[in-house]
């Protein structure tokens, strides 16, 4: 550590420990570089690092620097790693309201996956306890630095990673149960959500509680009626279209295992001219479409709050307390959106 560092790193302190009271006179420039035996100019670098942190306020020229409120300096940092898209922007707003209300600075940043290490390693060297990331996978992390994967599904056993997730195969179970209800049988299940980290990738949870609703309902073919996409691929959701609706002549409702799912079928319906939603339901998961369909909300707000919270409070106690892993609740919205089949013998 420098000597503009240590200096920095003992007025930080002396701000935090309450030495200088709030609102008071922060020491001259001249008397600060007297006491630690630099010159003006490294004090006022000092000084300004310190404003730009919100540890002290600079008034006009010749007014003096001021000690600022401690409610406006903020306690630490926390960082935001994803795309925005409609959903992680919902997890963004649940991460910002934890952040708010325990005075916590968060960084969002969207890198290039080729870059994420990179980024971590920056945001490692300043002094960046831990990052919230969603739909970037599980990335090399350096030492020390805690990782809350959201939307993610638990892998391998890193105690630096965490995960939390809504609880999909809940999710699944809710919606389908709701469409059996309202009287369908003939159902198809488009899922674009399965290859987007690994071909070979098992069926995700909510395709699971999907298919376990079938299955408890006698609807046995639940598989040859279940079409896996490759991800955001129209060519793909045009082909479902064209060819399983061939197979299932009577089909009434197509169950989309995800908004974005819901949207490339919607996308692949309207150039083939087929009314869906419409002639034929559709629902989706997620809620964040536009669309109007029955939805599974999976709460990300409130995934967010769970994950900056664990890492609020290991920044600021050093202490990991959080559970590897955590699901959250989901519940269903729009219901009355399914259509109700009377006839469904």
């Amino acid at each position: 550590m420098n000597k503009t560092d240590e200096i920095f790193a003992e007025l930080k302190k002396r701000l935090e420990d309450g030495i200088y009271p709030e609102n008071s006179k922060f020491p001259s420039e001249s008397l600060l570089a007297d006491e630690f035996n630099v010159n003006k100019m490294t004090i006022n670098k000092i000084v300004s690092m310190l404003a730009e942190q919100k540890y002290l306020t600079r008034g006009l020229r010749g007014a003096g620097t001021k000690v600022a409120e401690i409610s406006a300096r903020p306690r630490g940092a926390i960082a935001f790693l994803s795309p925005l898209t409609p959903y992680t922007i919902q997890i963004l707003r649940g991460v910002y309201a934890e952040a708010i209300r325990f005075n916590f600075h968060v960084i969002v940043e969207s890198p290039p996956i080729d870059e994420l290490e990179h980024r971590l390693k920056m945001l490692k060297n300043a002094n960046i306890k831990g990052v919230i990331s969603a739909t970037y996978g599980i990335p090399k992390l350096p030492e020390n630095m805690l990782l809350f994967c959201i939307d993610t599904n638990p892998a391998g056993n890193n105690p630096q990673v965490h995960f939390i997730n809504s609880d999909n195969y809940l999710g699944g179970t809710q919606i389908m149960t709701e469409i059996l209800r309202h009287g369908h049988r003939e159902i198809l299940i488009f899922s674009s959500e399965r290859f987007h980290s690994d071909y070979n990738a098992p069926k995700t949870p909510r395709v699971q509680g999907f298919h376990k609703i079938l299955q408890d309902n006698g609807i046995n073919d639940f598989e040859e009626r279940t079409f896996y996409s490759a991800p955001s691929s129209i060519a793909d959701a045009k082909y479902f279209l064209e060819t399983y609706l061939k197979r299932f002549p009577s089909t009434t409702l197509i169950a989309a295992d995800s908004d974005g799912s819901a949207a490339i079928l919607h996308s692949a319906a309207l150039q083939l001219g087929i009314d869906c939603p419409g002639k034929i339901a559709l629902t989706g998961f997620g809620n964040v479409s536009p669309l109007p369909i029955a939805n599974v909300n999976q709460n990300p707000e409130r995934q967010g709050e769970l994950a900056a919270r664990h890492l609020i409070d290991y920044t600021i106690t050093g202490k990991d307390n959080a559970p590897s892993a955590e699901n959250v609740e989901t519940s269903l919205t729009n219901i009355e959106l399914i259509p109700i089949i009377l006839n469904n013998s």
